[in-house]
């Protein structure tokens, strides 16, 4: 248990960062000197997304629970007595399967994120109240998106 409570400080530290610390350091002109430093380790680590960052927060998350219920770090056995005995199976395989769930749903953040390509207030728009003049709009904005990552990839 001694374990538990420095990896909750980093992983809340990391949160702070990802919700509201990176944007309101990026505000700030005496941090930006700290941001030349770490903007190849968020390149390599998070590619700069707060999105990637919490999501791979979570699989490290999952897959550090995981680790540590395995070497008995975490264990159920103190809260046993309280449980009925016809659901002691039932509650040990639900307590193994939190770090794979946690995990897996990071991955899905991931994934997702790296799949949107609008932002939401374009997504969020009504199929039938979209005008000839807002659907050209939004493929001139897709053409502009698709050109800027290719001039980004060929530097």
């Amino acid at each position: 248990m001694k374990v538990l409570l420095p990896i909750a400080v980093i992983v809340s530290l990391v949160l702070v960062y990802a919700l509201w610390g990176r944007s309101w350091l990026k505000s700030k002109a005496w941090a930006q000197p700290f941001f030349t430093w770490i903007e190849p380790f968020e390149i390599f680590l998070f590619q700069k997304s707060e999105t990637i960052l919490f999501a791979r927060l979570k699989m490290f998350t999952g897959m550090l629970l995981m680790a540590l219920a395995q070497i008995g770090a975490i264990d159920l056995t103190p809260l046993m007595p309280f449980v009925p005995d016809q659901y002691e199976g039932i509650l040990r395989a639900v307590f193994n399967l939190i770090p794979l769930t946690i995990t897996v749903i990071g991955w899905m953040d991931e994934r997702l994120r790296k799949s949107t390509t609008k932002p939401i207030e374009l997504v969020a728009v009504p199929e039938a109240t979209i005008t000839p003049e807002v659907a050209e709009t939004l493929a001139v904005a897709d053409m502009a998106k698709a050109e800027a990552i290719a001039a980004v990839k060929a530097v």
